[in-house]
């Protein structure tokens, strides 16, 4: 694809992803409109189409039929593509949905369900990404320059501990199906997209940048109360993001493999969560969305993303054993639906080693809120518009920058950074 192309759905292209799976289903038209706003996704563009006609009933009968899709492809500009790593993590979603995602799935046959939170694919391909519109079905964002609240981040763990205790269980019953799918050189596993090491020049400008801006703020926003603990702090951040050492310690984290390595999300921030108010009884509360960042990697670190860069210090302090009390009660639950006939594992052990791979992946979730915290607090009009084609600017600099982060930033920032060197991790 060059700048002059454009990859879209057709009305003809439609046509056949819809009867494939319904044959007596007639589409005569399309409407399309972008699927995201401004500071919404930024490494590939989303549209909604909206296919409209008829379908014949059982008793041969014509009815009205719509159908929404929500596609995604590649920003047209090659600029933007290199700036954001779209083409790499664009191949990583389309073997997530062609290849792990149908693996860990056949696990839930015969009533074994304990996560169904990923939306119909139609196709996976390329350059381009068809699903399900879940807009249709009454699935929303949660507002990403507030954070996800308690009730919201109990869904999202439930759902992770159950997406969790699939990769757990096919490692265990089939381990070589595990370990091919975990192997990108075998073609079909999926692979860690950003921090692994002969990206670290390509991410020094931009990560230069956010640290700058992370030490700024938690400078000027320590609270008087840890004055006497200023030096201390600034010296343990500064060390943490030394040029020399924090790339190399995110990818030693991204790459480190124990007994709780399994399919990671990988991109846990608040707009890759739909929810859906009144779910009906058996149905999804919430799914997971964009599957790009799809990593193998240890469960914390999904967990680390979620709860140290989509909510607030506030709800961690009063909430954080509940939380991860949830998350276990879930996970050790699925597990046993998953593979009943295995002894279950001690849930006391369980929940030492869960706690243990937290504490080590707390840099990771600090690392990671350099970049998500002013991402998810700035104004739109801040963000990169990744349907502005590249004549829109010609500053390359201002695609490798992060926002420079407001008060709302600075607060959660600054609260981050205390609690974790409070908890050792930092």
């Amino acid at each position: 694809m060059n700048e002059k192309q454009h990859v879209c759905l057709t009305l003809e292209s439609v046509r056949k992803l819809i009867t494939k799976d319904e044959p007596d289903v007639e589409i005569t038209n399309l409407e399309e409109e972008p699927g995201s706003g401004r500071g919404d996704n930024y490494t590939s563009m989303l549209y909604r189409v909206r296919a409209k006609g008829r379908k014949q009933t059982a008793n041969r009968e014509w009815i009205n039929y719509e159908r929404a899709i929500i596609y995604k492809v590649l920003p047209t500009s090659r600029e933007r593509r290199e700036a954001f790593k779209s083409e790499l993590l664009f191949q990583n979603e389309v073997a997530f949905y062609t290849n792990v995602w149908p693996a860990l799935n056949k696990l839930q046959a015969n009533g074994k369900k304990v996560f169904d939170g990923v939306a119909k694919i139609y196709t996976a391909q390329v350059d381009l990404i068809a699903m399900e519109d879940l807009k249709q079905r009454g699935f929303k964002m949660a507002d990403r320059r507030k954070g996800l609240q308690l009730d919201q981040l109990k869904q999202v763990l439930k759902a992770l501990a159950g997406f969790h205790a699939l990769s757990l269980t096919l490692k265990e019953i089939r381990p070589v199906e595990f370990a091919r799918l975990t192997d990108p050189g075998a073609g079909q596993g999926i692979q860690e997209a950003l921090f692994r090491p002969e990206n670290e020049d390509w991410y020094r400008q931009y990560y230069q940048v956010a640290a700058k801006n992370a030490i700024r703020m938690v400078s000027d926003g320590l609270p008087a109360h840890m004055e006497h603990k200023r030096v201390e702090i600034m010296e343990k951040l500064r060390a943490f993001l030394n040029d020399d050492v924090f790339f190399r310690t995110m990818c030693e984290l991204a790459s480190t493999q124990g007994p709780l390595t399994v399919f990671c999300h990988g991109d846990c921030w608040t707009n890759n969560f739909l929810f859906k108010d009144d779910a009906e009884r058996n149905e999804e509360v919430v799914y997971l969305v964009d599957f790009q960042l799809s990593r193998v990697g240890s469960l914390a670190l999904d967990l680390a993303n979620l709860l140290y860069c989509c909510t607030s210090g506030e709800i961690r302090r009063a909430h954080m054993t509940q939380l991860l009390q949830h998350y276990h009660s879930h996970l050790m639950s699925s597990l046993h639906v998953l593979n009943p006939e295995q002894p279950p594992k001690d849930p006391p052990v369980m929940w030492e080693l869960l706690n243990e791979e937290l504490r080590r992946c707390g840099r990771w979730g600090a690392g990671l809120a350099l970049d998500i915290l002013p991402i998810s607090t700035c104004e739109s009009e801040e963000a990169p518009d990744l349907y502005e084609g590249s004549e829109a600017t010609n500053e390359k600099q201002n695609l490798r920058a992060p926002p420079r982060g407001g008060a709302q930033c600075t607060r959660l920032m600054t609260d981050l950074i205390l609690e974790l060197v409070h908890n050792h991790a930092l």
